[in-house]
């Protein structure tokens, strides 16, 4: 298997596979594979294509609730969120 793209993914005896490490849409939407097949006498190149799928950044620590006192009027930190891939802001 061949490309330009610099690939992280690797031809396993009869499947396609991703290597380590993560992808990343923004950097990179589209991975083009050019796979090569022989049988000793002939041989075929195809094109394979890997789209990578935007998510977005998981809130991965968010409690269900908090609770106030109803008196409470100062400014009150209620949770810090944890995201699993980087994010600008939370709204």
């Amino acid at each position: 298997m061949t490309s330009a793209d610099g690939v992280p993914f690797a031809v396993t005896g009869n499947q396609i596979v991703k290597t380590a490490g993560a992808l990343d849409f923004e950097t990179k939407a589209t991975y083009n594979l050019d796979v090569t097949c022989t049988d000793d006498l002939l041989q075929t190149t195809d094109t394979y294509v890997v789209k990578v799928q935007n998510v977005g950044p998981k809130i991965t620590s968010l409690p269900t609730a908090s609770t106030l006192d109803e008196w409470q009027t100062a400014e009150k930190l209620l949770t810090t969120l944890t995201l699993a891939e980087d994010a600008a802001d939370c709204v």
